[in-house]
């Protein structure tokens, strides 16, 4: 069985393939476009003007949000397990002349992250499913933070994990909501919207917003499809819950959260 340093290793060059500079294109001609609305509106919230703002990206995988934070004026470390992801990464960021940090770090350590120093610490869908420790986590983010910083996720929303995933439009299920811990190649986690609700607000933050919503077709995520392509050719059907019952279903969860006062 590998672990998810060693899967996204071995799978990063595949991962990125011909398709990193292109999605670097989308972002640099509009960074918003890195973020579903919902998800942009809660930043924009939160800070309308991201100029010197010290923002963290754990976990940041394919750093499209990495690349899009610092097009909107912020000082931006990018971290992920991972050397080849990061390694991908900076090559897109060095063609484009972009100033970002890029630092091998696990997300449930962030060991070489000192306290109090960020602004904002932002993960993206996908992440918590590596985590084996929520809390762990949680703790890191909240120790690296300004009094006051914030954390805003957005991730796949809980009640859709039990969900078989290979049969659009028919609607299955292939464990329960309470089995959390799944072991295939990977070992990777189905958290509970309690799991995750728990974890940060024992972690020192105090959620201030949360929303539960579907992805569109116009999201730099396709969701429901594997390709533009496949997406235009089925006339991005799948996003009509009529059509598949599947997208009855809110997909995502966000929320913003403030570390607390001391």
């Amino acid at each position: 069985m590998k672990t998810a340093k060693e899967h996204w290793d071995a799978i990063s060059n595949e991962y990125w393939g011909d398709g990193g500079l292109e999605v670097a294109d989308k972002v640099e001609h509009d960074p918003a476009w890195a973020f579903p609305d919902v998800v942009y509106a809660m930043i924009r919230k939160r800070f309308p003007d991201l100029t010197g703002k010290k923002v963290l990206v754990p976990s940041s995988g394919g750093n499209d949000a990495v690349f899009a934070f610092h097009l909107l004026g912020a000082d931006v470390t990018s971290c992920d397990i991972s050397e080849n992801q990061l390694a991908n990464a900076k090559k897109i960021a060095d063609a484009k002349g972009w100033d970002i940090r890029f630092i091998c770090e696990d997300s449930m350590e962030l060991s070489s992250i000192g306290d109090g120093g960020y602004d904002l610490v932002y993960t993206s869908n996908g992440v918590h499913v590596w985590i084996s420790n929520l809390p762990k986590m949680h703790g890191r983010f909240c120790r690296i933070l300004k009094d006051g910083g914030y954390y805003i996720m957005f991730e796949t929303h809980p009640f859709i994990r039990p969900m078989g995933n290979d049969e659009v439009p028919v609607v299955t299920v292939a464990h329960l909501y309470e089995d959390i811990e799944r072991c295939g190649d990977v070992p990777n986690y189905a958290w509970r919207v309690m799991d995750i609700f728990n974890s940060v607000t024992h972690s020192g933050f105090v959620i201030e917003h949360m929303e539960e919503f579907h992805p569109k077709p116009s999201d730099s995520n396709l969701w429901f499809y594997k390709s533009e392509a496949e997406a235009e050719q089925d006339g991005y059907h799948r996003f009509d819950w009529q059509q598949n019952p599947w997208a009855a279903l809110p997909q995502w969860i966000g929320l913003s959260a403030r570390k607390a006062q001391k």
